[in-house]
């Protein structure tokens, strides 16, 4: 998955995971997950696959492998949605994946 599939697949998420206004951590609202954290990459890897990845690095990058994204692409994001930095590329992504959300 290219970076661009990646944020068409995140714009086509239930706007009901990232309600929480200015929020980039949102969780799932329905099924047996409900109620678990999930941050974009793991969302979308939750929409692809099925399963549930946690939002911590290990968890993301573990996402993003499964989804074929490059890790560094998954690491930007993670540190976007974690706010690490409000510099460079981090904010080009956060930028990106708001857009995307809606948010």
């Amino acid at each position: 998955m290219e970076s661009n599939e990646f944020y068409k697949a995140l714009a086509k998420l239930p706007k009901s995971y990232f309600n929480q206004e200015g929020s980039l951590v949102g969780e799932i609202t329905g099924g047996q997950y409900r109620g678990e954290a999930v941050n974009p990459v793991t969302a979308v890897a939750y929409k692809t696959t099925g399963t549930v990845y946690g939002t911590n690095k290990r968890e993301t990058l573990r996402a993003g492998k499964v989804l074929g994204l490059n890790t560094g692409f998954t690491s930007h994001v993670y540190d976007a949605v974690t706010s690490v930095s409000n510099r460079g590329n981090t904010q080009v992504v956060r930028g990106k994946v708001r857009s995307a959300l809606g948010v």
